[in-house]
């Protein structure tokens, strides 16, 4: 696997360089403001530099890995599931970009196997466009992170292994409700009017759902709180559920009648109310106009949609983890995410060398020799076991490391060899000789 080290590092540290405008970052250097204590990962980089680690290649390695995969995040949406692989000969991590709803709560389940027993950092950060990424949550003791959308936006999901501990892993992640549906026996399907619609010739907009429902069907507390029978022109029969706890308030309008009088306690799941159509819903159906507030409206349905499905397993042989591949197409897209629309980060041509890190359910995710990562589709690349052509290098052939001018030279040939072409990457062909590990050689002579 050595032909691929020097380009990646290279790469890497550019990368790093180019966002951070400095050399020699300390740990996390990316990473804003903690709004959490301590996380795992954290404590553990602390110990490196305690021991002076982060002194040594491998060290100053590992951190530079874990944030430049913040820098390199893979567009991916929900549900998703990868499995993926961590090589042993170079510090690694990974990190998924995803865009999530207020109101949603993004559960990420994640499994390390490892010869040696090692741990797997699992952290989330928050993006935005002025400031350094935010650490807002972090794998604990257990597989599972949990985690409460608090508002609309751009999170960074990034898995790194402890230092000199390789294999595989899996990482699983979906949405789900926040908030139990609030009339019973219902679900979202049962939405007819949502958020933002107008209402009153434009006037005014809709600042909540509306649920329909049969008449006295039970009204549900969604979450413990205080609730407040209550009755106005618009709304009739209303209930207001104060949520002192996330400092937001729930409103339930055009209730038949209420559960209970005057100011109560109430437990989710409790009822407060019945279905109905008073106020000025009298018009029409019975149904439950549901609102939620916390300094102005917000939209309730990412709160109440279903959870995600089970993300569908991977597709190709997981044999492949690990393995060197070459794209078959003519042109194959290295694209920035899992989707057809993700944007494409370069064009590869046919016979260009990859590695495969992950495997998801119609993707490969592949690094190639300069350290570029990204996704190509399943079928789109086989093992570079077999030689394209047989080809004559000749003497003075300089065998190298990895595809690049200054990459350090394996030999120098002293005669002709005769070797097996197995694949290229830019003016690079990489070539196995007899008796010999693939190696790289320019197809031209370079210019010295």
């Amino acid at each position: 696997m050595g032909e691929f080290i020097l380009g990646s590092r290279l790469s890497l540290l550019a990368a790093l360089l180019l966002v951070t405008g400095v050399a020699g970052c300390a740990s996390n250097g990316l990473v804003g403001r903690l709004s959490v204590a301590p996380s795992p990962y954290q404590r553990y980089s602390d110990s490196l530099r305690a021991a002076n680690l982060h002194e040594t290649a491998l060290g100053r390695d590992w951190l530079l890995a874990g944030d430049t995969a913040l820098v390199q995040a893979l567009l991916v949406s929900t549900p998703f599931r990868e499995t993926g692989y961590f090589p042993l000969d170079q510090p690694s991590a990974v990190a998924y970009r995803l865009e999530l709803k207020r109101g949603r709560r993004l559960v990420v389940d994640a499994a390390f196997e490892s010869t040696d027993a090692g741990r797997l950092f699992v952290d989330l950060f928050e993006t935005s466009e002025s400031g350094a990424p935010e650490r807002v949550a972090s794998l604990g003791e257990g597989s599972t992170l949990t985690f409460e959308v608090p508002r609309d936006g751009t999170y960074v999901l990034r898995v790194q292994p402890e230092l000199l501990r390789s294999g595989r892993f899996t990482v699983l992640e979906r949405t789900t409700a926040s908030l139990p549906f609030p009339v019973s026996g219902l679900t979202a399907r049962a939405v007819q009017s949502e958020f933002g619609a107008e209402r009153d010739a434009g006037r005014r907009q809709h600042e909540g759902l509306d649920i329909f429902a049969a008449r006295d069907t039970p009204v549900l507390a969604v979450t413990d709180g205080t609730a407040q029978s209550d009755t106005n022109g618009l709304g009739g029969n209303v209930v207001w559920l104060r949520d002192a706890r996330h400092d937001r308030s729930f409103y339930y309008a055009h209730l038949e009648r209420w559960a209970f009088d005057g100011t109560v306690a109430v437990r989710a799941g409790d009822v407060v109310g019945y279905i109905g159509n008073t106020g000025n819903a009298r018009t029409t159906a019975p149904h439950l106009h549901f609102g939620i507030y916390q300094r102005g409206p917000i939209d309730p349905l990412p709160f109440l949609q279903a959870d995600d499905a089970e993300p569908p397993a991977s597709t190709g042989s997981l044999d492949r983890l690990g393995e060197l591949v070459r794209v078959t197409p003519v042109r194959t897209p290295l694209r920035d995410g899992t989707g057809r629309s993700a944007d494409t980060r370069r064009q590869l041509e046919r016979n260009s060398i990859a590695r495969v890190l992950g495997i998801t359910a119609s993707t490969l995710r592949v690094s190639l020799p300069d350290g570029t990562t990204g996704y190509i589709d399943n079928g789109g690349a086989i093992a570079a076991r077999t030689a394209i052509r047989d080809q004559r290098l000749a003497a003075g052939s300089v065998l190298r490391e990895g595809p690049l001018p200054g990459a350090p030279a394996i030999e120098v040939l002293a005669a002709e060899t005769r070797a097996s072409v197995l694949g290229r990457f830019n003016s690079f062909e990489l070539v196995r000789l007899p008796s010999r590990a693939a190696a790289w050689v320019a197809i031209e002579p370079v210019a010295r």
